[in-house]
Order: structure tokens, then sequence, then C-alpha cells
């Protein structure tokens, strides 16, 4: 009989050797070294904290922040239209698609349906 807690990190390895994690961790790697991208990461953070900083005062200065909300929604889609962000969501998704089966999975065994018939 095999200890879960054994299963669960034997798993975990086979995880991080599936060519979609790999394919993930070098989506993120490539984000990461990508300067312009960063530089938008930047932008969209100083824009959030800025907009942060006007929700909070007393008294609003609407229409700053209907142009703060302008900015960060144009930072926001130039991240997301970026090559290597596109590239990591991509390969993000298609981790999660396999966390979600594997936790279909377990949650067939902790109902005691057969796990071999899930999907």
């Amino acid at each position: 009989m095999m200890d879960p807690i054994k299963a669960a990190r034997e798993m975990g390895k086979a995880i991080q050797n599936s060519p979609e994690y790999i394919a993930m961790k070098e989506a993120e790697k490539a984000c990461d070294g990508d300067a312009k991208l960063q530089e938008l990461i930047g932008d969209f953070n100083l824009v959030r904290m800025n907009l942060t900083e006007e929700n909070a005062k007393a008294e609003k200065d609407d229409k700053k922040i209907a142009e703060l909300n302008e900015q960060l929604q144009k930072a926001y889609t130039d991240i997301m239209g970026n090559e290597h962000m596109m590239n990591y969501n991509i390969a993000k998704q298609d981790v999660e698609a396999i966390m979600q089966k594997i936790n279909t999975i377990m949650q067939a065994a902790i109902n005691g349906d057969d796990v071999d018939s899930c999907d």
C-alpha cells in the first residue's frame, strides 16, 4: 500500500516534469527577461498606486480618477497584448487544466467513486 503523502509528492514531481509545466516556467522566464514588459508592469503598478491614493482622498477628483482609470486600462491592455505575456497566459491555462483534472480525480477518490473512470 502506497502512502498518500508519498504519492502526492510523486505527483508533484510528475507535474513539474510535464511539458505543460515546463512550457509555463519557460514562458515565465521570458516575461521576466522582457524589459519592455517589465516597464509596462511597473507603469501599471504606479498608475494603480496613484488611483488607490486618489480614491482614498476625502475630496475625490472625479476627473483625475477617470483619467487614472483610463491609464490603468490602457496599461493592462498593453501588458496583456505583449507576446511573452500572451504565451505565459496560454501556458498557465494548460497547467491549470491539468490541475483541474487532478482535483476532479482527488474529489472522486474522496467521494468513493472510481478514480479510473472519472474525467
